[in-house]
């Protein structure tokens, strides 16, 4: 227990200005990325509900928990998405809620090939209270942080390509933060790239890899990943983790069900690679999507019923 109470008392030190940095991290996100890239917006032609829940390293008190809702809907007659993603963050004594309102513009450039933009607006409230805690002797210097709070806006922008199977993608949370003074800044500006090609193998199963990274103004993340899909059925996959320079972070073994054809679960297992792997038993990630129908199947392709 020495080493998760001296990784506390870090945390109960650091300025809540820093420890409100970072993005949340998702397992799942491959099917979730609108909370990070606005350009995803309307990307399909239903419209799509995305609930998430994570709880990381599962024998840690305090340990983060996180909850993701998004929603987006394609107006295929203006090219245009529109979208909205909601967060919630509990990492020990600070919380964090965030809501963005997305927009993304597609311009098509031939079948199966689109340029999309998209533009996040919102706000993000976070509430640091240690006034719970025990303090061990007067004087304790965690003491002096016991509550704060801070409201902030919050502007993302992402950009995507796509022609046919190959998706390229990029995108910045928190630009607004450019603009900002920097004993104002509350959160550094997030980059985003990934990368991913799907193969076709018959008529209803598909193979698609996945590289990823995300540097949040401190470490480099790096991800790559593999999943397989049987489109009417189930998807299974596993990601490798790392940071700063290919340092193993984890393994995220997953597996979902499409249980109709507007109906998905999800499921992730994080394996942690790190000195605290000894610590903790894991991360659990459960995810649902609804979509419904819109009047926009007269555009859909011959493998309709498959998921993006």
């Amino acid at each position: 227990m020495k080493i998760l109470n001296k990784i506390w008392l870090v945390l109960l030190l650091m300025p809540m200005s820093l420890m409100a940095q970072n993005d949340v991290q998702v397992s799942q996100h491959l099917f979730t990325q609108t909370h990070y890239n606005p350009a995803l917006t309307g990307n399909s032609i239903y419209a799509n509900i995305t609930m998430l829940a994570r709880h990381q390293f599962m024998d840690f008190a305090g340990a983060p928990t996180t909850g993701l809702l998004n929603f987006d809907i394609l107006a295929p007659s203006i090219n245009s998405g529109f979208g909205l993603s909601v967060i919630y963050d509990k990492y020990g004594p600070l919380n964090t809620y965030s809501a963005t309102v997305n927009y993304a513009y597609h311009i098509p450039l031939g079948e199966n090939h689109k340029l999309s933009f998209g533009l996040g607006a919102g706000a993000t409230f976070a509430q640091y209270d240690a006034s719970g805690n025990i303090y061990e002797q007067e004087g304790d210097p965690t003491e002096y942080y016991d509550k704060d709070s801070h409201v902030r806006p919050n502007v993302n922008f992402g950009i995507q390509y796509q022609l046919k199977n190959w998706t390229i993608g990029a995108s910045l949370t928190h630009i607004q933060e450019f603009f900002m003074k920097e004993n104002l800044r509350f959160s550094p500006v997030n980059y985003y790239l990934y990368t991913k090609y799907k193969f076709e193998v018959g008529r209803d199963w598909d193979i698609v890899p996945a590289i990823s990274a995300h540097y949040n103004g401190v470490t480099v993340n790096e991800e790559l990943s593999l999943i397989v899909n049987y489109t009417k059925a189930l998807w299974f996959g596993v990601a490798y983790r790392m940071s700063d320079l290919f340092v193993a972070e984890s393994i995220v073994p997953m597996i979902g069900f499409n249980i109709t054809d507007y109906v998905r679960l999800g499921y992730a297992y994080d394996f942690n690679l790190t000195h605290l792997q000894g610590y903790t038993s894991g991360t659990h990630e459960l995810m649902l999507t609804i979509r419904f129908k819109t009047n926009n199947e007269q555009y859909k392709t011959p493998r309709f019923a498959e998921w993006n």
